[in-house]
């Protein structure tokens, strides 16, 4: 595996599965079904390339763990199709709009997951 390429998020087949199944009329829970496939493609990419996660030293126990692979977030689809030059900026800005509106009514994260209660309460005392 090339250096870095463990820690590569938009692999071309991701890239492509994008622009693919990408409409300007999708839903929001069509992005959210969007979302799922593109995390289940970088699964199976990650598996197929044999790759791992970083390293990482933890404080409490004092020893090296892996860590974990993040998921693509639904925040991070939409800057991915504003990079990718696969919607316009004024797309792009609607599409957020619309999804903070959408996730604040459905108690959603930025994973397109319900938050729990306990969730908010710390994100608040923060």
């Amino acid at each position: 595996m090339p250096a870095g390429q463990a820690h590569t998020t938009w692999f071309p087949e991701l890239k492509l599965l994008l622009k693919n199944k990408w409409q300007t009329d999708l839903t929001i829970k069509d992005h959210l079904k969007l979302l799922t496939d593109l995390n289940d493609k970088l699964t199976q990419i990650r598996t197929e390339g044999n790759m791992q996660p970083a390293m990482m030293w933890c404080p409490k126990c004092k020893e090296r763990h892996r860590s974990k692979f993040t998921e693509i977030s639904i925040t991070a689809m939409y800057f991915a199709l504003k990079r990718f030059e696969i919607c316009t900026e004024n797309e792009f800005n609607e599409l957020r709009k619309k999804w903070k509106l959408y996730s604040a009514n459905n108690n959603l994260d930025i994973y397109g997951k319900t938050m729990d209660t306990t969730d908010i309460e710390h994100s608040t005392k923060a």
